[in-house]
């Protein structure tokens, strides 16, 4: 296919995608960024949020927590700490985690990882943005 890449999304647990697409968008630490074929290669961190790629003409969304891309002219590598398709992400149940998460944040208690629930608010917020 002309004027394609390969995107692969991968999780320490398992690779969520490994299909040709036509376009990518990432959400890195640094802003938005839009990837198409014959892209200057580039590598850079990413953000508690959702990529968008186009595949076949349709946009089609998949959730990136974190890590980074790697770019290059016909291939884009993510490798991300934890990742879904939109079709695998339970609402109700990222809702709960974001609920959790909240009331860790709000706790006084002097035993609480306030960095850890941080990073689930964010990844659980991440989750039910994409579905929405």
């Amino acid at each position: 296919m002309a004027n394609t890449m390969k995107l692969q999304i991968i999780t320490p647990m398992r690779t969520i995608l490994d299909e040709e697409v036509e376009s990518v968008i990432l959400h890195t630490t640094e802003g938005e960024m839009c990837v198409l074929y014959d892209h200057e290669p580039t590598v850079t961190l990413l953000g508690y949020k959702d990529l968008t790629y186009t595949q076949g003409g349709q946009k089609k969304k998949a959730t990136a927590l974190g890590g980074f891309a790697e770019i290059t002219k016909d291939r884009i590598t993510v490798l991300t700490d934890a990742s879904e398709l939109a079709d695998e992400i339970d609402l109700e149940r990222a809702q709960r985690a974001k609920e959790r998460a909240e009331k860790r944040l709000a706790s006084k208690e002097a035993n609480i990882d306030h960095l850890r629930a941080e990073i689930a608010l964010r990844k659980a917020i991440a989750r039910i943005n994409l579905r929405k």
